[in-house]
């Protein structure tokens, strides 16, 4: 029997340095919408002839991608502060200012993304 998981509650995700994500399920339209708009947004921002640096193109990309998905999908986040120490509001500068980092975007894409099918898990798939 295969077991499929429909909760479309949001769940927290534990990344790195104690942060912490609220985030929705990620669905197969969000995930193509996003797709398809960093797409085009990375081959707007580089050109017609950088577009053949694939790997500069790729880590654009990526970026991107794991940036539009995070706006979407977060709701709420804690473990984040200002230059003093505050916490920060959460917004789409500032989420964007933390997936800007490395172990930050992996962390989340592995968390959101990057997580094998759960029927494949289960041996269902």
């Amino acid at each position: 029997m295969l077991t499929l998981d429909i909760s479309r509650e949001p769940r927290w995700l534990d990344l790195p340095h104690g942060v912490r994500l609220l985030a929705k399920p990620l669905d197969r339209i969000t995930r193509a919408a996003a797709e398809g708009a960093a797409l085009a947004e990375a081959k707007a921002l580089l050109g017609e002839a950088a577009q053949h640096e694939r790997s500069v193109f790729n880590g654009l990309y990526f970026m991107l991608l794991v940036r539009l998905i995070a706006r979407r999908l977060v709701t709420a986040w804690e473990g984040v502060g200002d230059r003093d120490g505050a916490p920060l509001v959460l917004s789409p500068a500032a989420l964007d200012a933390l997936m800007e980092r490395d172990d930050m975007a992996v962390a989340f894409w592995d968390a959101v993304i990057g997580r094998p099918d759960p029927a494949e898990a289960e041996g269902n798939g």
